[in-house]
């Protein structure tokens, strides 16, 4: 199943070839580093063979990565507009900003820098380092020694990486014949390449605090997706980072040219896509190739989007509905479940996910809509400061929005990350598995009003569900209505972009040069239609046309709740008895987490159509309870709460 899903994939993208960029990459050489040109050399696909080619489709590491955020980290425009931001309201710590930010963006210029004993690695030189702009490369990663992973010491750009000159492969007994012939590196076995660990050094951030008078007060977690792993199921269940963004192939492949006739096969051969979540950057990224000075093709950018895009639509969240109406107004509850192994969104807290929701009466004219968007990528009606988390949405000025939003040291919102002293509002989705006991917790804690909501990660009073419930209530139209659900994902707040505009800076004039030529509307990861009756009769275009059981409304609840279900129109054919629809006979029972029966709400004959009963828990015990409708073969089961 693996191996089909992946060729799906593979052949969805189309088949990459490696022609000529509009900058090669580099072959330069440092005592600690070679580039990404030097590998290219064996590790390349050939034409009308099977070496790293995949059921006909280039697959090896230099095609895969050489368009992804990584293989760019060092000429990202965003990234450097932030440095520059930084640097030009703190003169005072350039060094300790450049360095610190060269460490994880050019790791190469960094570390060759400390160990020739420079003791810094500042944007000028990376201008003129073609080595060092060769982003996250081969020798990067494959130099990194395990000896402190998972600890603090390894944390923001704290990799290990020795003069020895060792390049670490996954695969047992490697082939050390060659490449110290032609790249001057031994060859080493290193298992823990497929470690969550190895991404941790760089993807778990610690940023000094500024204070007011410019001195460093602290620290402030600005991304922390490896310990967000770790508060998650994932590490039980063995799925590390790389299971999510380097997929694998389990097919035999032989991995390189060189020497000609080589034969020896590995398995499994992990794709050096890197797929994020970022589809606005590559997309800049593509269309600014030539100022950028980039080694990729339009071709290869196309992939790693639709790679990227492939996995926010169907592999990081699902979306649910549920609606109803109750009394004069109509009800949609909307459920959000993060299926990735951290936060959603995760990473650099610029990122934020939204509800945007329509409901259109039957003619198409809007009734209500929450979290509309307008051309440069602004929401409409969003608050002046932030927009709260919120349980119930009953205006269209109150919009979902799944973020986090940092204060100075005077509790002040700001959008410089090294003023960044704590977190006023954090309610990105957790994943499942995410509890407040867990030892990481201190940093990856949720923040503001979420922590109020009994749904957020949380069925009763267990955590750890990496879901969300909003529910929406406006008043009922007349005639039908159907309502649009959509999850709205932004790389880049549009007003964090606005306050970089107020400082002039090449590396910013050129970033938001950029932007504006680039729509920053939000990418749809989930969309969800549903259409709803508010008028029940016996006409049949109004009934329902499958049996539903609505998940109960208020839960929890005490001491009652209302519970909505629909029975279904039956087959044409036998639609009318005596003039009548045809009946079912229905159940609505409620048990105990026994199975014990505690309360039977509907024991009768029903005609299709679409029906509320109550249930009153005065008497019971705080608890779960179960409620089950059966008709026939029909049988649906939910789970409610009761608290007292």
């Amino acid at each position: 199943m693996k191996k089909f899903c992946c060729f799906v994939f593979l052949m969805m993208v189309g088949s990459i070839s490696l022609t000529n960029a509009q900058y090669n990459l580099p072959y330069d050489n440092s005592p600690l580093f070679s580039g990404s040109g030097n590998c290219q050399t064996c590790h390349e696909a050939i034409t009308d063979s099977t070496i790293l080619r995949w059921n006909g489709v280039d697959v090896s590491p230099i095609t895969l990565w050489r368009s992804t955020m990584m293989g760019n980290s060092s000429k990202d425009p965003y990234w450097r507009a932030q440095v520059s931001n930084e640097v030009h309201f703190l003169p005072s710590l350039k060094d300790t900003i450049e360095s610190t930010c060269t460490k994880c963006h050019a790791p190469i210029g960094f570390t060759q820098a400390i160990y020739d004993g420079e003791g810094k690695y500042l944007m000028d030189s990376l201008r003129t380092d073609r080595l060092a702009n060769d982003g996250v490369s081969c020798t990067i990663c494959h130099q990194i020694k395990p000896d402190n992973f998972g600890s603090p010491q390894s944390y923001t750009g704290g990799y290990l990486i020795t003069n020895e000159r060792n390049i670490y492969g996954p695969y047992e007994d490697p082939d050390t014949r060659y490449m110290w012939s032609f790249v001057d590196y031994g060859v080493g076995y290193g298992p823990y390449l497929d470690q969550s660990e190895l991404c941790a050094t760089c993807h778990t951030l610690f940023t000094p605090t500024e204070d007011n008078k410019g001195n460093v007060s602290g620290n402030f977690p600005e991304q922390t997706t490896y310990l967000e792993w770790k508060n998650s199921t994932y590490p039980t269940e063995g799925i590390k980072c790389q299971d999510c963004h380097m997929a694998k192939i389990y097919d035999p492949m032989i991995i390189t040219t060189f020497p000609p006739g080589y034969s020896v096969e590995r398995t499994p051969f992990w794709l050096h896509s890197f797929v994020g979540g970022n589809t606005f950057m590559l997309r800049m990224l593509k269309d600014n190739m030539d100022t950028l000075g980039l080694t990729a093709e339009p071709h290869h950018f196309d992939s790693s989007i639709a790679r990227v895009e492939y996995q926010l639509t169907e592999k990081a969240v699902d979306l649910s509905t549920q609606s109803w109406v109750e009394n004069d107004s109509v009800v949609i509850k909307v459920k959000i479940e993060n299926k990735t192994g951290h936060k959603l969104p995760t990473g650099i807290p610029f990122r934020r996910i939204w509800v945007h929701l329509k409901a259109e009466d039957n003619t198409g004219a809007t009734i209500f809509e929450s979290g509309k968007w307008n051309d440069k990528g602004y929401i409409i009606n969003y608050e002046p400061i932030y927009e709260p988390h919120y349980q119930t949405i009953t205006s269209q000025n109150q919009v979902q929005v799944y973020e986090s939003v940092f204060a100075d040291v005077d509790g002040n919102m700001t959008f410089r990350l090294l003023r960044a002293a704590e977190f006023l509002k954090d309610n990105r989705i957790p994943p499942k598995g995410f509890t407040s006991t867990h030892i990481s917790y201190d940093t990856t804690q949720v923040y503001g009003n979420a922590l109020d909501d009994p749904d957020f990660n949380k069925d009763g009073s267990a955590e750890g569900t990496g879901s969300d419930y909003i529910t929406y209530k406006f008043p009922k139209p007349t005639g039908n209505l159907t309502a649009t659900v959509e999850l709205c994902f932004q790389t880049a707040k549009p007003r964090s972009i606005d306050s970089l505009r107020t400082v002039n800076e090449p590396d910013i004039n050129h970033f938001v040069e950029m932007y504006d030529a680039l729509p920053n509307i939000p990418f749809i990861m989930k969309s969800k239609t549903v259409n709803i009756v508010t008028d029940v009769s016996d006409d049949r275009n109004n009934q329902p046309d499958q049996h539903i059981l609505y998940q109960n409304y208020p839960n929890p609840f005490n001491p009652s709740t209302k519970i909505k279900y629909s029975i279904k129109i039956p087959p044409k054919s036998s639609l009318l008895i005596k003039g009548r629809l045809k009946e079912g006979f229905i159940t609505i029972k409620v048990y105990d987490i026994l199975g014990k029966e505690v309360a039977t709400l509907v024991d009768e004959y029903k005609p299709a159509g679409n029906y509320e009963v109550e249930f009153k828990g005065e008497n019971l015990p705080s608890g779960v309870y179960y409620y089950q409708l059966k008709d026939g073969d029909f049988k649906e089961t939910k789970k409610m709460l009761l608290l007292k």
